[in-house]
C-alpha cells in the first residue's frame, strides 16, 4: 500500500524542571508530527521527528523543510516493511530525525492496516515487560530523594550524570546511593565524554566500581577507552561516539564495553538501531534503547523495538515521559513496578490526541 495523504503537525511541551542536554538546560520539548494516511483515509500512521538541542545537528526548523522537500515525491510504499529495512527506498542523506521519523510513521502505517505490530525476520517472542533505567540529576539531596521514591516504586536500575567539571557532589552521590542501596540497584554512569584520562582515572578511584554497572562516554578522547578499562576496571557504554566517531565501535576491544546505549533518531534509522542491539547481544553486551525526550508517540514505537529486539531486554532509558508535563497521547505513559507493557505503550502510541498538535503543512502524495 502506499499512503495518500500526509500531514505535519507541531507540538511545545513544558518539561517539569529544566533538563539538562549537553551544556544547555531546556525548558521546553518541541517537535513535529508527520501522519501518512491512505488513501480511503481509514489508516493513519504518525511518526515523531524532533531533533532536540544539543544533542542533533539539524534544527526543528530544517528538519520541517526537509520534509516539505522530499515527502511530496518520496517512495512512501509499506506492507511489506520490517525493522530491519524500514527506510530502504527512502531518499539518502535525510537527517537522521527524519528518517526516523518517517521510518517510525510508514511501520506504525503498516501496522494499523494489518494488525502486526512492526517486527523483523528472527525476532524472538516479544518480551512482555520492559525494565526502564530511572534518570537521576540535581544536587546531592534532590538525588536521593529521587532515588528513594523511584526505588519504592519498583525501580532497579538508575542512571546518575556525572561530570568533570563538578566531581565533588558526583563522588558525594555515588556513595550515598551505595550506602543506601548496596547491590539492590544497578547503576549507570553518564559523563557525556567530560573527562580527560588522567582526571577519569582519579575520579573513578574515589568510587567503588563494584557497584558500577558502566560508564556512558568517560572521555573526550574515546580511543583511550582501553586504557581507562585496564587502569579502573570499570566498563564504558558508547553513546554519543556512535554517531560522532562511530569506528569506536569496531576499534575497541569489546571487553571493555558494558553496554551500548541507542537513540535511533539519533542513529538515523531503525535499521542501524537494530542492527547493533542484535549485534551487542550476540556478544553479551547490554543494548540499552534509549529516547531523546520525545512524546509518548516515539517511547511507545522505542518499546516495541526493545521488546522484539532482545528475548531480555535490558532496562531501557525510556522513562523521560516523567520529565514532560504532559504528553500528546490521550492516555499517558505510566511505569508499573519500574516496567512498562510495551505492548500496551505500543498500541496507545498509535492514536496520539490531534487536538493537542497545531497543523501546519499537508499534501496529497
Amino acid at each position: 500500500m502506499k499512503p495518500g495523504y500526509a500531514s505535519i503537525y507541531r507540538y511545545s511541551i513544558p518539561f517539569v524542571r529544566p533538563v539538562p542536554v549537553h551544556g544547555t538546560r531546556l525548558g521546553t520539548r518541541d517537535g513535529l508530527v508527520l501522519a501518512l494516511t491512505s488513501g480511503d483515509g481509514l489508516h493513519t500512521g504518525y511518526g515523531e521527528i524532533a531533533p532536540l538541542e544539543g544533542l542533533h545537528e539539524e534544527t526543528l526548523q530544517e528538519a520541517q523543510e526537509q520534509c516539505t522537500a522530499v515527502l511530496p515525491a518520496a517512495d512512501l510504499s509499506c506492507g511489506t516493511l520490517s525493522l530491519a529495512d524500514a527506510g530502504k527506498q527512502l531518499p539518502a542523506h535525510l537527517f537522521p530525525s527524519v528518517q526516523t521519523g518517517i521510518e517510525m510513521a510508514l511501520l506504525n502505517l503498516q501496522a494499523t492496516f494489518s494488525g502486526s505490530f512492526p517486527s523483523f525476520p528472527g525476532a524472538p517472542t516479544p518480551a512482555g515487560k520492559l525494565p526502564l533505567n530511572a534518570l537521576l540529576f540535581g544536587d546531592p539531596a534532590t538525588v536521593m530523594s529521587m532515588a528513594d521514591d523511584y526505588f519504592r516504586q519498583g525501580y532497579r536500575t538508575f542512571k546518575l550524570k556525572v561530570q568533570a567539571a563538578d566531581p565533588g557532589p558526583a563522588i558525594e552521590q555515588v556513595l550515598r546511593l551505595r550506602s543506601s542501596f548496596g547491590k539492590k540497584i544497578s547503576l549507570r554512569l553518564d559523563s557525556n565524554r567530560s573527562f580527560g584520562l588522567e582526571d577519569a582515572c582519579i575520579f573513578f578511584s574515589r568510587i567503588p566500581a563494584d557497584n558500577i554497572e558502566y560508564i556512558e562516554e568517560p572521555l573526550a578522547d574515546p580511543s583511550l577507552i582501553p586504557e581507562f578499562f585496564s587502569r579502573t576496571g570499570i566498563r564504558t557504554a558508547l553513546d554519543e561516539s556512535l554517531w560522532m566517531s562511530p569506528d569506536t565501535w569496531n576499534e575497541i576491544p569489546h571487553n571493555c564495553f558494558g553496554g551500548i546505549v541507542l537513540k535511533p533518531s539519533r542513529l538515523g534509522s531503525l535499521s542501524t538501531t537494530l542492527k547493533l542491539a542484535l549485534q551487542a547481544e550476540a556478544e553479551g553486551i547490554t543494548a540499552v534503547i534509549s529516547a531523546a525526550f520525545e512524546s509518548g508517540i516515539s517511547l511507545g514505537f522505542y518499546a516495541r523495538l526493545a521488546s522484539v529486539a532482545s528475548g531480555k531486554p535490558a532496562a531501557c532509558g525510556l522513562d523521560t515521559f516523567r520529565l514532560l508535563s504532559r504528553d500528546i497521547l490521550p492516555e499517558p505513559l505510566r511505569a508499573e513496578a519500574g516496567h512498562l507493557l510495551p505492548e500496551n505503550v505500543y498500541r496507545n502510541s498509535l492514536l496520539p490526541d490531534l487536538s493537542r498538535l497545531n497543523l501546519i503543512e499537508e499534501w496529497i502524495l
